[in-house]
């Protein structure tokens, strides 16, 4: 079994690794679940409940082995409604997602964060993809990517953390790899230029 949650976390990790703004790394819950089903199939099962009251969803997910029967992992997840009745809809499987997301984890399926990509941006938390090869030059795929975070940017404070975190790689560029370095820093200049401008309105 171990062997086998090795390789899901290898799988995931392949799909992309995200940083929040503390340096914890996580993975997609998409990628969890996906997985978990290719790799261990019909040996194991993923039970839910849903408790439904005025305000919020409360989901319960419980991870089963068979033959015999018992419970591997368990996770919990409390999704509040709103007002708006698309909200209100997108809960339930929200709920019920990230409570199978926290019981994935608890088995053993995640990086070093039991929180998923979804939950933190469901909490307004930037992540920023790892970008690997960015760091020595060696791929485009990185300079590109570095450049779609910025550009991703929705306010100055998701500009500071996408900087910070992606300073080392320009700072690589800079030393390794001057026209990178300028091409990274007209769109950076640029994005802080108008999130500035937009934050001053």
């Amino acid at each position: 079994m171990r062997d086998k949650i090795k390789k899901i976390n290898e799988l995931c990790r392949k799909d992309g690794i995200y940083k929040n703004d503390k340096g914890q790394s996580t993975v997609s819950l998409w990628s969890k679940i996906k997985y978990f089903r290719q790799v261990f199939g019909d040996e194991l099962g993923i039970d839910t409940s849903v408790m439904e009251y005025e305000d919020y969803y409360i989901c319960k997910c419980k991870i089963l082995a068979y033959d015999p029967e018992r419970v591997l992992a368990t996770g919990h997840h409390k999704q509040f409604k709103k007002r708006n009745a698309t909200y209100i809809q997108g809960a339930l499987p929200m709920s019920e997602s990230f409570a199978i997301s926290r019981a994935l984890s608890f088995f053993g399926i995640l990086d070093n964060d039991i929180t998923s990509l979804e939950e933190y941006r469901s909490l307004n938390i930037p992540c920023t993809k790892e970008v690997r090869g960015a760091a020595n030059g060696s791929t485009n795929k990185g300079v590109h990517q570095i450049i779609n975070d910025f550009k991703k940017c929705r306010n100055i404070y998701e500009y500071r953390q996408v900087r910070k975190y992606n300073d080392p790689y320009i700072e690589n560029a800079l030393t390794k790899h001057p026209s990178t370095y300028k091409e990274i820093m007209n769109v950076v200049e640029n994005v802080e230029d108008k999130l500035n401008k937009q934050e001053k309105i």
